[in-house]
């Protein structure tokens, strides 16, 4: 009996930490102003104490103090560092007066968005905790009917004069605090996935990796190339090892910053050939198809609109397409406009060729899709090339290194 106790223990210990496990990290860093200003984030942190969490801070005297809604402060008194706050709070935002500018990183485990934030009657500092912007009258929209005001670190305010709401906050954001005076308590929820929200910047969560996005169309894509996972050197091969990997242009990690990673299709697609798969994209957003590319297509080009079946052509198609999708710098002759704001770079492109060989930087780019062709283990891609305004269309083996564009699910949650 009391060794059949002891494997039910075990068992659960090990299921206890198998859900642990689950649960999606994320790191947070958040950039503090000299100054005052309204503070929080989307993390909950692995060691929420102050103390613990404010460490980098507390020796080179960039940080003042830190105060909560309640008046309870973090700062120091003569020699030591008082904590009467104790620890963070995620649902809770924090005023910080920083000396100069600093940065704290915070890591732990992702903070689920759909957690009503209960609001108390009067004045408090409120926290946001999603990883996209959105419209502060949009995210407020259920409670609009008991808040006075709400107001962010510069002075901004959302309110209400005479019949009409006034927004000079534009869009909520990550990172930042806000103050909230509530007319009777209640409660906001941030996330609402009956909304297909577009945001104009999102952060992915795995990394802290920052993105801006925008709305073309119907379609709301990332409006530069993904750029997540471990740099390795283009002699190497990227393989299934529950990494995700790439190739930065010449092997150089700064090209991955400007012109995001190179991935060879199967370790873009996270080894699945399911067209439209999440990919290494983040939760709610997948690798955009060869058929979410046509509409793109169709949407810039001034003479061929989707579904004209100039899209379903191979090779180089629609008349000025191309160009629209462009960067407006970068490109060794004929930079864009960029007026759809796709911002599309000359990152050039990874060939396995000669022990791995980069081509083309400068000159063009070349992005993969989710869709395979008919011919085993190839895939369809876009290039854009200096010389021509169309966008060419045609497929390639798996080796290849190419960029890849996220494009948003239109319905999205959070898992």
């Amino acid at each position: 009996m009391k060794t059949l106790s002891i494997t039910y223990l075990t068992i659960f210990i090990l299921l206890v930490n198998n859900v642990k496990a689950q649960q999606p990290q994320a790191i947070h860093n958040i950039q503090l102003q000299e100054g005052y200003s309204l503070v929080s984030t989307y993390v909950s942190p692995a060691d929420p104490d102050l103390m613990v969490l404010l460490d980098d801070l507390l020796d080179d005297g960039s940080l003042e103090f830190v105060r909560n809604s309640s008046g309870q402060m973090f700062h120091k008194v003569g020699s030591v560092w008082i904590n009467s706050i104790g620890n963070w709070n995620t649902q809770e935002g924090y005023l910080f007066f920083m000396n100069n500018t600093a940065g704290i990183p915070i890591e732990g485990e992702l903070f689920d968005p759909v957690t009503p934030l209960s609001l108390n009657e009067g004045y408090q500092f409120a926290s946001y905790y999603y990883t996209e912007y959105i419209d502060a009258l949009q995210a407020c929209s259920g409670i609009l009917d008991i808040i006075d005001f709400i107001r962010n670190s510069e002075g901004q305010v959302l309110r209400k004069i005479g019949p009409y709401w006034v927004n000079n906050i534009g869009d909520l954001r990550y990172g930042e605090g806000y103050l909230i005076k509530m007319n009777e308590a209640g409660e906001l929820i941030y996330f609402n996935d009956t909304i297909f929200n577009c945001p104009a910047a999102f952060i992915d969560p795995r990394d802290g990796q920052e993105y801006n996005a925008v709305m073309i169309g119907s379609q709301c894509w990332m409006a530069e190339n993904i750029n997540t996972g471990q740099k390795i050197n283009g002699s190497q091969s990227q393989g299934n090892n529950g990494i995700i990997e790439k190739f930065c242009y010449d092997n150089d990690s700064v090209n991955c910053e400007i012109y995001g990673g190179l991935y060879q299709w199967e370790e873009m697609m996270d080894y699945t050939t399911i067209e439209g798969s999440q990919g290494i994209c983040l939760t709610g957003w997948h690798i955009a198809t060869d058929e979410e590319w046509k509409q793109l297509e169709g949407e810039v080009d001034s003479q061929y609109g989707y579904p004209d079946p100039e899209w379903d052509e191979g090779g180089d198609r629609g008349y000025d397409a191309g160009l629209n999708l462009r960067s407006d710098t970068g490109w060794i002759f004929y930079n864009g406009t960029d007026p759809y704001g796709f911002a599309a770079l000359p990152g050039g492109n990874y060939s396995t060729w000669n022990n791995g060989s980069y081509y083309n930087l400068t000159h063009g780019a070349i992005w993969w899709t989710s869709t395979t062709h008919y011919v085993q283990s190839t895939a369809k891609y876009r290039e854009l090339y200096w010389p021509l305004f169309t966008v060419f269309r045609s497929s390639s083996n798996f080796n290849g290194g190419f960029y890849a564009r996220c494009i948003k699910d239109h319905t999205v949650g959070y898992h």
